[in-house]
Order: C-alpha cells, then structure tokens, then sequence
C-alpha cells in the first residue's frame, strides 16, 4: 500500500468556507490527505506554532487567495497565511497557488477589514505571481477544477491503480475501530427511522419497548440483535447513523466499539476473529497472529465477557451460503424470502402471516462455513457484550428448530419508509409533488430508500421543469410501475432513475458496476481517462463522478478514495447494459488487468486478496468469450494457489463453471 500524501490548505478561513471545502474534496479526490487549520487557537503564539506545524508535516502547499490578508498576531509585520507560505518556501515542498479574479463575486464581509493590511496583500500577491504560475478562480466550483487539474499534474504511484483492498489501522480502546466505514450513504444523512433507532437505544439500555398496539417488550436479556432487510433497505444507514451518533451517548459505559463490514474484499470471518482480538485485547496484530484459531476466538470470547463491547457486523448475509459466491454484489435477494424460509417468529415487524415450513428451506442461510456458525452461537452466551448484526438474511444458527430465535438473539424486519418519511427523503433531493399523487407511487414499490433517492435525483435535473414530478412524468408517459409486479416495479423505477444519465455518466457507472470490489481513484482514472474513453482529464472524471455521488449512485470513500455502487444499483445497471457495451467494459478491464503486478509463486498467496488481479483478468476474459486464454491464466496464477494454498474449494467450482457457459 503506497503511503498517502498530505496537502496543507492555507487561506483565510472565515470569507473562504466554501472555498476551502471545495479544495478539501478535491485532495481527497486525488488521493492526498488535507491538513487545514479551521479554527485557530486564542494564544498567537500557539496559532503561529499550530499553522508551522501544518505545513512541515505536508507534502505539498496550496495556497488559495482572495481579497483578505489574514491575521497579523501581535509583534509580528506578516500574517500567518504568508508565514504559512513562507515556510513552504523554506522546504522546498511543490506549491501549487488560486488566486480569485477579478469577475468573483464577492460580498462586503469577504473583504479585508483593516486598511493597513491592503498593501501587505497586494505586495504578497505579487511576490507569489513572480515565482510561480498561479491559477485565478471566479467561483468556488471553478476553484475545485482547477485544484483537481493541478493536483493531478504531479508525479503518482505508478502502482497506485493496482491497489484495490484497504486495510485499516487498528486504534487503542478509546477509539472506535472502523475497519471498514460504511460510504452508501442513503441522503444527506439518515432520513426518518426514529422507531429503529429508538430500539436500538432500548436493546443497548435494557429499556422496555412499547408499540402502537399497547404491546410491550424487554430487549435486555438480547445479546445478540439482528437488523434483517433486502438490500437498499438502509439497514447499513440506520447502523451506522446509530453506531457513531447515538450508542456512545446512550451506552457510556461501553469500552470499545467496533464496526466490521462483510461487503468489504478483505473482511473474512477468520479476519473479524483476529483484527478484533488486537483491538479489544490492546496487542499488536503480530502478537495475536501468534494464536491459533482456537485460542483467539477463546480469548475474544473471554474479552467480550470482561467488559462491555460493542461489535456491529455489517452485511452478514455474506457469510451464509446463499451469498458466499464471487458475485454476491450483484444478487437480486427479493426471491430469496421464499426459497430461504428467511421467517424468524415473533420477530419485530414480521407479521404472523409470513410463517413458512422450515423443512429443507432454511439451508440457504447457514453460515457456509461450519466454523463461523459455531462461533455465534457462542457470541450469542456473552454477558457484558452487545454484538449487533445487519443481514439481508437471519442467520439458521442464531435460529431454533421451532423458528424462535435462539436464546439471546433477537431480530427485527425492516422495510419501506413510513409516508412522512419518504416524502422528506424525495424533497431532500430536489423533487417535488403533491402528497396525494406522491405516496400511492411510493407504496408501489415499498417505498424503498434507495429507488425513492434514486428516481428522486433523476427528476430534480428534468431540465425542462427541475424536480416537478408532475411535468416529469407527462414527460415519460411510459413511467408506470403500478402495472407491474413489485420485484419488476422496482427495476422499472430504478431504470427511468438512471435515464437522464449522459453517455459518459453511464460508461464511468457501467465501469464501477463491473468490479466485485470498491474501486479506486487511480484505477477509474487508467481506465475511464484519456483518448476514446468516457473522460477527457481528470477534472472530467471529477465532475461525473460528483454527478453520480449527488444522485445517490454512487459511494465515495473519501478516507481511501474508493468508489462503489449499492448491490441494487450495480445489479440495474450491469442486466441493463447491452453485450455490446458489456463487451467494451470487459476490453478496457482486461488491458488494465494485464498490466496488473501478480504473485508468481503460490508460496507466497496468503489470502483470497492476493489473488485478486489473477481473478479479474480471468473474469474480464471470460466475458469476452476468449475461454482457452481463461483457462490459461486459472491453471497458471490461480490452480495451485486456490487448491493446495488456500483449499478454497467452493471459490474454484464457482471459477471453473464460468468455462462452460
């Protein structure tokens, strides 16, 4: 993993928050961390000696200027803002300078208020115009394009493009460990769910939970809850919003807290085991991997016995046998209701009319390895630890013979936003509507989050009457999910979200929707950019993929710069791109994925992970046909690595079968 490069950001702060927001998104954008100076402390010396400190600990300079000088502290003749630039000066260190021109609109209040200052701007600008190219800026959006186009000038990691898993650090216990943080945000922030939220609260309190009906439950005895939903549904939204803003206020007592998503390419169940006993048992990875397998589950165990912990484990159903495939996040899971028996009793939100037969239905949602099963039915014994799971399916370990969850586990089904939550979801993306005519549309296909935030954000760009509904719809006389089924109804309604979509949109969405895994910066930038691709430049790339992330397509992960579609949208988009296109995705990933840098001695693979440019390339040439050449590189980069290394029997049926069509 190439080490991550620091940017600082100096300018004036209060006349510039938009401005510097926006070079913010653009460091992160290019893979380099911002360092900036929001709020100065009282002390000047301690202000001069925080901003130093910014600056010798960056890689690179930006400095954005406008019509103030900045703060002059007492004793000095010079702002900070140009000791900050003075010091980089010093390092030596790539400056890159945007300076506003003379057509930004500026208010009085983003002019500098002391006289004296004036000329001591006026000779800084011209001291920097003199020893370096600057750019000038009219806006804050022009800004953001410029930085993007600068900062991708300078020099890369050429191997930057060939780094697709991000394994994060582990911090101490007064940290909570994120190791994978959760990026498909469903709007600008959680929207609606208080009653969730609140049982969620009252699990981790040990607090009676009343319901409409007059019905009343105690959740104290639960160790183990689950969050059960199809995809799309927001129950990772729902976690994490209650994992970071409302569990450490309402549960004060809990030591370390840990969210651990199973969407992510390195978050195998042996995985959790380890990377958890490092955290909670404070010792370094290198000192847990000295234990066997027995002994860290056993120490976990006795650690999540000790004191009280807070695990949430993300996306489980990837762990059960229905989704353990090499293209689980492309799964449609609406069928799966019925053909797993996916029916706990007495459940919270399952109504007793979706009772089924437990007999030979349930084995779907086994955990596919046996291991992993035994180890919740431990977990579900622990006493001063909440273990939380999120999972398209219950999982049958967690589970009796008779259909009641077992001792210490409970679940609840999620499902459609209520009307007033749904109707504050579609207006936070722009569109409009009249009640009466908005929620029978929404009812019809479940009034599911993510189609709602979708087809929302296609309306709100109509061009002709922005975010009116209804001149949309008179617009598409052919939009009409009441005629259809609800799994059919919901793939219509996310293909017309998708349709206002330009042809280079679609190409860069159609790019991401074809790999198994997040995808980086770099890798979009080699295969998206440059002659007879979609983008032009870097900032065209910037600008569509800040289209699609406002949409709600796509996912950004600004802490590692990786991109990714929810499993629903990815699977719209792949059934719905022709095999012409198909075809011209696969091109462009086998060239990238030919030059990719593979382990040649088997010897050498410890995981799945390291396998992983051998496996797409084989995908690539399987969807273009060429099955002799597949063939080739699974008997030389991957056969002896997957038989004799890893014995990951399931993974090899699962590749070979893709060799007869």
């Amino acid at each position: 993993m190439s080490e991550i490069k620091r940017a600082v950001v100096s300018s004036t702060a209060r006349d510039l928050p938009e401005h510097r927001k926006q070079v913010m998104d653009a460091c992160l954008r290019q893979s380099y961390q911002p360092k900036m100076m929001e709020h100065l402390p009282a002390n000047s010396d301690d202000a001069i000696a925080a901003s130093m400190k910014l600056v010798d600990e960056a890689d690179i300079y930006i400095g954005v200027f406008a019509l103030r000088y900045g703060y002059v502290p007492a004793g000095h003749d010079i702002s900070i803002t140009e000791m900050e630039y003075n010091r980089a000066v010093e390092r030596g260190i790539p400056r890159l300078i945007f300076i506003a021109g003379e057509d930004h609109p500026f208010t009085a209040k983003q002019m500098e208020p002391e006289p004296e200052n004036i000329p001591k701007l006026r000779a800084f600008k011209e001291r920097v115009g003199k020893e370096l190219v600057v750019n000038f800026f009219n806006s804050h959006e022009e800004l953001r394009t410029l930085a993007v186009h600068s900062l991708s000038q300078l020099p890369k990691d050429p191997n930057a493009a060939f780094q697709y898993h991000i394994i994060s650090s582990i911090p101490d216990l007064s940290k909570p460990y994120i190791a994978h943080p959760y990026v498909l945000s469903e709007a600008k922030g959680l929207i609606g769910r208080n009653f969730e939220l609140n049982l969620l609260t009252y699990w981790i309190t040990g607090k009676t939970v009343s319901f409409s009906d007059g019905y009343r439950r105690n959740l104290a005895p639960v160790r183990i809850f689950n969050i059960v939903a199809i995809g799309g549904m927001g129950k990772s939204a729902l976690t994490w919003e209650w994992f970071n803003k409302i569990a450490p206020q309402e549960w004060p007592q809990v030591q370390g807290r840990v969210w651990w998503s199973f969407y992510e390419s390195d978050a195998r169940f042996e995985n959790f085991v380890l990377r958890t006993l490092a955290y909670l048992g404070k010792m370094p990875i290198a000192e847990a991997q000295k234990y066997d397998v027995n002994q860290r589950e056993d120490l976990l165990l006795q650690l999540l016995n000790e004191q009280p912990h807070l695990l949430v484990l993300d996306g489980f159903e990837r762990e059960l046998v229905a989704y353990t495939r090499l293209d689980a996040n492309r799964l449609a899971d609406d069928e799966y209701e019925t053909a797993t028996a996916n029916y706990v009793a007495n459940a919270i939100g399952l109504p007793e009319s979706a009772a089924q037969s437990f007999t030979g239905q349930h084995r779907l949602r086994h955990t596919a390895d046996r291991r992993t099963g035994q180890f919740l039915k431990r977990l579900a014994r622990v006493e001063k630890s909440r273990i939380l799971i999120t999972t398209r399916l219950y999982p049958f370990e967690l589970q009796m013979r008779n259909g009641n969850p077992m001792p210490g586990c409970d679940a609840s089904f999620l499902y459609g936003l209520n009307d007033d939550d749904a109707l504050h979801l579609w207006r936070e993306f722009g569109a409009t509507g009249p009640r009466e005519r908005l929620l029978p549309l929404f009812r019809r296909f479940g009034s599911h989050p993510l189609l709602l935030q979708a087809l929302a954000g296609e309306i709100a760009r109509f061009r002709p009457a922005p975010g009116d509904f209804e001149r949309w719809q008179e617009a598409n006389p052919d939009f009409n999910p009441f005629s259809l089924p609800l799994v059919q109804a919901k793939t219509h309604v996310m293909q017309y979200a998708l349709q206002g979509l330009d042809a280079a949109e679609r190409q860069v969405l159609r790019t991401i929707a074809a790999f198994r895994m997040p995808c980086s910066y770099d890798t979009l930038l080699g295969i998206c950019t440059g002659e007879g691709k979609p983008c032009a430049d870097s900032t065209a790339l910037d600008r569509i993929l800040t289209e699609l992330e406002d949409r709600g397509l796509v996912g950004w992960d600004k802490q590692h710069n990786r991109y990714d579609l929810h499993p629903v949208v990815r699977g719209v988009v792949w059934t719905g791109t022709n095999a012409d296109e198909q075809r011209g995705v696969y091109e462009v990933m086998h060239t990238h994925f030919s030059a990719a840098p593979m382990v040649e001695d088997y010897l050498e693979v410890n995981s799945l992970e390291d396998l992983t440019p051998a496996i797409e390339l084989y995908y690539a040439l399987v969807g273009l046909g060429r099955y002799d050449e597949a063939f080739e590189v699974f008997k030389d980069k991957l056969e002896a690595a997957t038989l004799w290394r890893l014995g990951v029997g399931r993974q090899r049926v699962e590749l070979l079968e893709k060799l007869f069509p």
